[in-house]
């Protein structure tokens, strides 16, 4: 997706990017990094603590975004969670995603945390979540 949009002119790349809310190059951005993602997770890497090299800006109309670093994958998957709001708003996919983060198992020694995910403390104050 990341590839095709590159290659479409400027005055259709603006038009599906304002779907979003955003401009033409953040959205490009946006695609490249969730390009980033996917190949991690496709390949079979780590991606729960990794630090994303293809990174985003943060959507600048939510103060929360500003909570979050974009070096880690959770800022990406409020930008997955975003775009799915716009193409398919009675998707459920956050309720699945937050249910399993409260699977994430506790470690006694603190090693393995949601915070190296780049979790914030609370979604459920987020109106993104919600």
């Amino acid at each position: 997706m990341s590839r095709l949009y590159a290659g479409m002119t400027f005055s259709d790349k603006t038009l599906i990017a304002k779907k979003y809310g955003a401009n033409a190059k953040q959205f490009e951005k946006w695609l490249r990094s969730l390009n980033f993602i996917r190949n991690v997770s496709a390949h079979h890497s780590r991606l729960w603590n990794a630090n994303i090299l293809e990174q985003s800006a943060p959507i600048s109309f939510d103060s929360k975004w500003s909570k979050l670093v974009n070096h880690k994958p959770f800022f990406y998957f409020c930008i997955m969670h975003y775009m799915l709001k716009v193409i398919c708003p009675s998707s459920s996919w956050n309720q699945r995603f937050k249910s399993l983060l409260n699977e994430f198992p506790a470690v006694p020694d603190d090693t393995v945390k949601l915070k190296d995910f780049g979790l914030i403390t609370s979604l459920e104050d987020w109106r993104l979540w919600q």
